[in-house]
Parts: C-alpha cells; sequence; structure tokens
C-alpha cells in the first residue's frame, strides 16, 4: 500500500534512530529540500529554503535532534547540520571541493567523503570543527562511507570494492573484503 506520493523528485531518506520520523529530500515544491515526515501521522516538516540550491544524503544526530546532510548552495557541495526543532543550521565544512556522503555514528562523530586532489574518507567530531578532521584513507575514488558497530571500523567502497578502514589514528591500513568482477 502507497503511503506518501510526492510530485518530482523523492530521494535520500534516512529513519530516525528512534524510528518515528523520516529525513527525506523531495522535489515537489520546486529544488530538492530537506523534510521531516512523522512517520505515525504523516504530518511533514520543510526544514531548508535554498532556491538556488539542492540538498541530499540526510543522516541523524545519535539523540534524533539533528540531521547532517549535503547542499550545493555553495556551488560546491558541502556539510550542513540542521537542529529539526528550530530549523538552524549551521555548515561543518568548508576543506576540499566538495564533502559528501556522511554517516552519523552513535558516538557523536561523522565520517564523510572529502575531495581533496582525489577522494578521501574523513572523520569529524562536529563539536571540535573542521580543524581537528582526521582523513582516515589516502586519496583516491573513496565513497560511501559507513560506520561499523564498533565505531572504529568504517566500511567504504573504491574501484567497484569494498573495504574495512580504521579510523584509529595509525591503526591498521584499508583491508579489501569484496570485489565485484565486471563493469
Amino acid at each position: 500500500k502507497l503511503r506518501w506520493s510526492f510530485k518530482g523528485l523523492a530521494t535520500g531518506a534516512a529513519v530516525s534512530p528512534d524510528g518515528r520520523k523520516a529525513a527525506i529530500i523531495l522535489s515537489f515544491q520546486g529544488n530538492p529540500e530537506l523534510y521531516v515526515i512523522d512517520l505515525a501521522s504523516s504530518n511533514w516538516t520543510r526544514l531548508t529554503n535554498t532556491p538556488l540550491a539542492s540538498e541530499g544524503q540526510p543522516a541523524w544526530s545519535p539523540d534524533g535532534k539533528k540531521i547532517v546532510y549535503v547542499s550545493d548552495e555553495t556551488r560546491h557541495p558541502q556539510l550542513y547540520i540542521i537542529d529539526v526543532a528550530t530549523k538552524a543550521k549551521r555548515r561543518i565544512t568548508s576543506k576540499g571541493s566538495q564533502n559528501v556522503d556522511p554517516d552519523w555514528g552513535k558516538d557523536g562523530r561523522i565520517v564523510y567523503i572529502t575531495k581533496r586532489g582525489g577522494a578521501q574518507v574523513a572523520v569529524m567530531n562536529p563539536a571540535e570543527g573542521e580543524g581537528a578532521v582526521q582523513l582516515v584513507t589516502d586519496a583516491g575514488n573513496w565513497e560511501h562511507p559507513s560506520w561499523a558497530r564498533d565505531m572504529r571500523h568504517i566500511v567504504a567502497g573504491r574501484d567497484k570494492a569494498l573495504f574495512v578502514v580504521d579510523a584509529l589514528q595509525g591503526g591498521d591500513k584499508p583491508k579489501q573484503v569484496f570485489r565485484a568482477n565486471g563493469t
């Protein structure tokens, strides 16, 4: 049974930690914007209003009060955090030509891809800011990082393969765990 139907683009959904809400990117009112839908009542709230930009790739904070997302309002994709209750937002990245694919871990750190010469896996504690970002891989074609349950390791893709990446400073080198053969 179809629960909702919106015109335009509907992408980048993420369910809140308590399972009660979904953050989703919708374009039914124009360009892609960030919305939150209450899954029980079907009420939705528009969080962003950036007429000349597109939002994407939402991920919830561990407490479900904030969402990290990507916006190209500076013409280069960067990470922003928005407070769901107040709609107050702040940009959290500026280094690198692109910062995308965020995943907010249960310990409060955000893993993402930063393009600085090549794509690298980066880890940030948003409370400490971008000055404390840790680059945990060399530059390459890294994409789509996701925290492992132990909050030390990250799974990320590179060149048609999946790797386990150690987020510990001076930790193990990335280890390939899967490779897709073919195109």
